[in-house]
């Protein structure tokens, strides 16, 4: 009998992701179980600026079944995707408005459904497009702290400030840059409208539009730039910024600035100057909810009060301006209007909207910024941080971070070392505190300064809490918060935990949220003169293998954003931990090792940081001591770097701990020197570098087999042991330090 031909079994999982990958679209599998919905790859941040190669995809999807997913932003050409969720019950009523807005738009979108009932709108945009954005949600009220099911989802409710318990649920948010979702043709999913291979390209006003549509039917309040809670004391003053809240014509004053009401009644459609159609905000019961990315200078997707849009209109952002002309205008009480006259501020006066300094260039010429800066700023922990900078302290749950903070606090408050290491300077601390109760605080802080030796004496008046846990505050809260302390009071504040101050309808993985947050931050300390600490947690699972930077949960912008990012990560020794830090204004500082003694962290100089705990069994991030000849390593003097390498550096390769070690207390030579020597060597050629075993293993140094032709020995770049200070600094943080 003759063989009958095969018959290609066919794959329809393969067929898409192939042809859709022919369009540029980033194709990845996934799994989809149950409630499980996740890639089917052990890592694919990759993938977020490369798409996979056709022999990658074929590998993937050999195999009948599975699940497919797309890459959102650039990698797929700038592609985004608006998710409806609870059954997709909001959907009718953002297509009703988008129509009404810009009719057939709607029409050339991609429209697919999902399991659950809910809709995906998938389209690329002609502009770039952030991270993910929860655009509309609504609050759902409960009895306590029982979770609650919504749809196929639990919720833990959450006390406000009012005590009242609810949850927050997401109806509509969007899947943008470093964002990716589930589709067709995986199991559930079903092309409505479209063709999913070839999403439709938006402009960016048109963008705009479906974002803004999408965020007109949230149901959870916004803080609103400007506005502040009513004062309903009897005779209370009424300031002119709350009096032009009530009953300022903001209409007029947006037409006087080009903006063109396109739609009235109860939600007015305002179309941004330069353009005569489509909607770029809107106007609601006196707020002014801005959608449009190009309607400088209001932020996209924020709410502005009267007062606001007249203070970034008329006075560049600068509130106490704005309340001290509405004042000569009449507006707010005569008492108020004499308060504002002699100087006062109204709302928050010296702190003005982050990103709204645009009265004027800031220009200086080379000349002119080194005499008005002759000297960096005043340092509040030497080598970590200075006067009105921002650090990061990252840490796993449950590490010991408060007890860290504690005393941090207690030593700037006093001006002794932290930890025995880093040289304080002396000021006082206020710690805002949102996950310890009053008495739990109470009760660490004595426990902490007895540890240190500390009389309370000495710092009790020194250090203030305030401990919100039960009356949670955001960051934009934090803004009217500040307001109320003067500048120079606190040299350094603390905010533990960093997390839950997330504003509402903030996501920690949106750069543009981080950013936001940062920026604000950054506005308050210069403001009030103070330095900000931020505890936040760590990423799950290994950090071994993660640079410094790399470690924290959420989006990339935090560590970029920061002037000091220092982290904590566990070291192979139970009961301790690795601190590691990246800085901007200081020379890059070596890690230590912290040993945990209830209730603090000391400083082990016995212990080797580079040894840091891996989830591999077995693995480290150095190797394992070796055997080693004895070398002699105390020749005749100069010191020179040729020297240096016949008595420290062989044919195996060593790592810089390693070397610091076999160095110390080695007569004429300082740990300074010994950099400035391997830095030297390895620009005649004498030494190389060599990555270490292990993953996230650090770069070694080892002799050169040949060294470079006409390789001679430079003069000992450091000087003597009594010039340490000098010029080799340069070079040794630019050479060395990067191997560390």
């Amino acid at each position: 009998m003759e063989d009958q031909p095969t018959v290609p079994v066919p794959n329809p999982l393969l067929e898409e992701a192939l042809a859709c990958s022919g369009t540029g679209l980033c194709v990845l599998p996934a799994v989809r179980t149950g409630d499980e919905k996740r890639v089917a790859l052990a890592s694919w941040k990759p993938f977020q600026s490369r798409r996979p190669s056709e022999d990658e995809i074929r590998s993937w999807f050999a195999a009948d079944g599975g699940a497919m997913c797309l890459v959102c932003g650039a990698v797929s050409g700038n592609l985004e995707m608006i998710d409806f969720d609870l059954g997709g019950e909001a959907f009718d009523a953002w297509r009703h408005a988008v129509e009404a807005a810009a009719p057939g738009l709607v029409a050339k979108l991609v429209v697919e459904s999902t399991p659950s009932g809910g809709r995906h709108v998938v389209y690329r945009s002609m502009s770039a497009v952030s991270g993910n954005l929860k655009l509309a949600q609504r609050r759902i009220e409960a009895d306590g702290p029982e979770p609650i099911v919504v749809g196929a989802k639990s919720y833990v409710p959450r006390q406000d400030a009012s005590g009242a318990w609810a949850i927050t649920v997401t109806m509509i948010e969007t899947r943008g840059e470093g964002g990716l979702f589930l589709c067709a043709p995986s199991e559930g999913y079903v092309v409505l409208q479209g063709d999913l291979r070839n999403p439709p390209v938006v402009t960016a006003d048109e963008r705009d539009l479906l974002l803004g549509s999408a965020w007109a039917l949230n149901e959870v309040p916004e803080p609103v730039v400007g506005r502040s809670e009513p004062t309903h004391s009897t005779g209370a003053a009424v300031r002119p910024g709350d009096d032009f809240n009530r009953r300022g014509d903001v209409g007029e004053l947006l037409g006087r600035h080009g903006w063109c009401r396109v739609r009235g009644g109860e939600n007015e459609h305002w179309c941004r100057p330069g353009k005569s159609s489509g909607t770029s905000a809107t106007l609601k019961d006196r707020v002014f909810y801005v959608f449009s990315s190009n309607a400088a200078p209001f932020e996209p997707q924020k709410g502005y009060s009267p007062f606001a849009v007249y203070a970034l209109l008329e006075h560049g952002g600068d509130f106490s301006a704005a309340a001290s002309r509405l004042a000569a205008e009449g507006y707010g009480t005569p008492a108020e209007r004499r308060t504002v006259s002699h100087g006062a501020s109204p709302t928050s006066p010296a702190l003005r909207l982050v990103g709204h300094e645009r009265d004027q260039p800031m220009i200086l010429t080379v000349r002119h910024l080194r005499d008005r800066y002759p000297k960096m700023r005043n340092p509040v922990i030497h080598g970590l941080l200075r006067e009105g900078e921002t650090m990061n302290v990252i840490a796993s749950p449950k590490t010991g971070k408060s007890w860290l903070t504690i005393d941090l606090a207690i030593a700037v408050a006093t001006g002794e070392l932290w930890l025995g290491t880093f040289e304080t300077v002396a000021g006082d601390v206020l710690i805002i505190d949102n996950e310890l109760h009053c008495e739990t605080s109470a009760d660490r802080i004595p426990r902490v300064a007895e540890a240190r030796g500390i009389p309370l004496e000495r710092f009790q008046d020194r250090i203030g809490i305030d401990n919100l846990r039960g009356r949670l505050k955001s960051i934009d809260d934090l803004v009217e918060y500040f307001a109320s302390i003067e500048p120079g009071r606190y040299r350094l504040i603390i905010l533990d935990a960093f997390y839950r101050f997330m504003p509402a309808g903030g996501d920690e993985n949106d750069n543009g949220t981080m950013a936001r947050i940062y920026n604000t931050i950054d506005a308050i300390a210069k403001r009030l003169r103070a330095s900000f600490v931020l505890i936040h947690h760590s990423t799950k699972g290994s950090q071994s293998g993660k640079s410094v930077t790399d470690m924290g949960a959420g989006a990339g912008a935090q560590s970029r954003a920061t002037d000091t990012h220092l982290v904590l990560r566990p070291h192979e020794e139970n009961g301790v931990v690795v601190l590691e830090a990246a800085v901007r204004s200081f020379p890059p500082p070596e890690p230590v090792c912290l040993r945990w003694t209830f209730p603090v962290w000391n400083v082990d100089r016995m212990l080797d940081p580079g040894l840091l705990k891996s989830d591999r069994r077995g693995q480290r991030r150095l190797t394992a001591p070796r055997e080693r000849e004895p070398r002699e390593v105390e020749p005749p003097e100069p010191w020179d770097a040729e020297r240096f390498v016949e008595a420290f550096i062989g044919d195996e390769p060593l790592a810089l701990p390693e070397l610091q070690e076999m160095t110390t207390g080695v007569s004429g030579l300082s740990w300074r020197r010994a950099r400035g020597f391997i830095c030297t060597a390895e620009r005649l050629g004498l030494v190389e570098r060599v990555k270490m075993r292990g993953r996230g293993g650090p770069v070694g140094f080892r002799r050169t087999s040949e060294p470079q032709a006409g390789a001679a020995t430079e003069p000992d770049p450091m000087g003597t042991e009594a010039d340490d200070a000098t010029s080799g600094d340069a070079e040794e943080g630019t050479q060395v330090e990067d191997a560390a």
